[in-house]
């Protein structure tokens, strides 16, 4: 799962942004499940925006979080098949930007990162209407765990995307692109860049607490 990433308005997220043709982020430090995150969207044919975003996919009646489902992740095995998911992968497509991604596991602790400082999380999003409110909501896929992150997390590998790709980004955010089946060769787990995992003090602390190990794309 990826249950934290954190966000630093550094070059490697201005280089991103720019590559997407969205503003600047805003450094927001680490965000956790149903915080207010910044997801990049396309609900219209050349209206690519930036925009807040509820990091928890489903609400209640009352625009909460409906903690009786985690749905900060959308599974990569249920997103063709899920009431929530299936129709939010052919029109609702979104990318949420990460500095890095924090991973955990058996109460160890590791920032994933890349040599561009930049992560491109694949994502859906939702809207809802509360009130006078609109609110948006968003979730990050996950797909099956890759080995080469055994001994950092075991259980699912969260969907980077290489955002350097302009075709795959175009295509990823494109409104008009409504066969998801185009997007099944993505939801493996590999790794699509080299990433480097450097030992956390803890889910919410990203000093380090020892050497960080290099992991090369697949």
């Amino acid at each position: 799962m990826c249950g934290a990433f954190f966000v630093e308005n550094n070059q490697g997220m201005q280089k991103l942004t720019a590559a997407l043709g969205v503003s600047e982020m805003d450094s927001r430090g680490i965000r956790v499940p149903a915080s207010m995150v910044q997801i990049v969207t396309e609900p219209e044919i050349d209206q690519r925006r930036l925009e807040d975003a509820k990091w928890w996919l489903l609400l209640d009646k009352n625009g909460k979080p409906n903690y009786q489902y985690a749905t900060f992740n959308s599974r990569s095995d249920k997103l063709y098949s899920s009431r929530l998911t299936k129709n939010l992968m052919k029109i609702s497509r979104c990318v949420l930007p990460a500095s890095g991604v924090i991973e955990g596991q058996d109460k160890q602790y590791h920032s994933l990162t890349t040599e561009a400082d930049a992560i491109a999380l694949g994502g859906l999003y939702k809207r809802y209407q509360i009130g006078d409110e609109q609110v948006t909501t968003a979730s990050v896929i996950t797909c099956p765990p890759n080995p080469k992150l055994d001994g950092i997390h075991n259980k699912s590998t969260p969907l980077m995307l290489d955002w350097r790709d302009q075709e795959l980004m175009d295509m990823w955010l494109d409104p008009g692109l409504t066969d998801s089946d185009a997007f099944r060769h993505l939801l493996t787990g590999e790794l699509m860049m080299p990433m480097t995992a450097t030992p956390i003090k803890g889910a919410r602390d990203l000093a380090a607490r020892g050497e960080a190990v290099e992991i090369a794309s697949d």
